[in-house]
């Protein structure tokens, strides 16, 4: 017998053993009666609310994220500052003072 003519033989013996091996693993997929097909109906649900959840709250936390990184007006603040000995016009008592920083270089 041939190199080659044992090594076709050796070929086809171990895709026979390989299919053998294989068979037995295919029949637990499938269900073997109407209450295995509805017990895997009732997980497939209960999968499916389970992911229904998970994605509320995934938008949740999204919404949540959303409105914290949002750009937010500034808020009003009273600022005090010591205007003793600086050159100003108009009245001391306004209400409201206008003050220019500037460099005059």
């Amino acid at each position: 017998m041939s190199f080659a003519h044992r090594k076709t033989i050796l070929g086809i013996a171990s895709v026979v053993l390989l299919l053998v091996s294989f068979q037995p693993s295919f029949s637990w997929q499938q269900p073997q009666g109407e209450s295995e097909l509805q017990a895997l109906r009732r997980e497939i649900e209960a999968l499916k609310a389970g992911q229904a959840r998970i994605e509320k709250q995934l938008q949740e936390l999204k919404d949540l994220l959303t409105a914290l990184l949002a750009p937010r007006a500034a808020e009003p603040r009273e600022i005090v500052l010591n205007l003793d000995g600086a050159a100003w016009k108009g009245e001391k008592t306004a209400r409201l003072i206008l003050i220019e920083f500037s460099d005059y270089q």
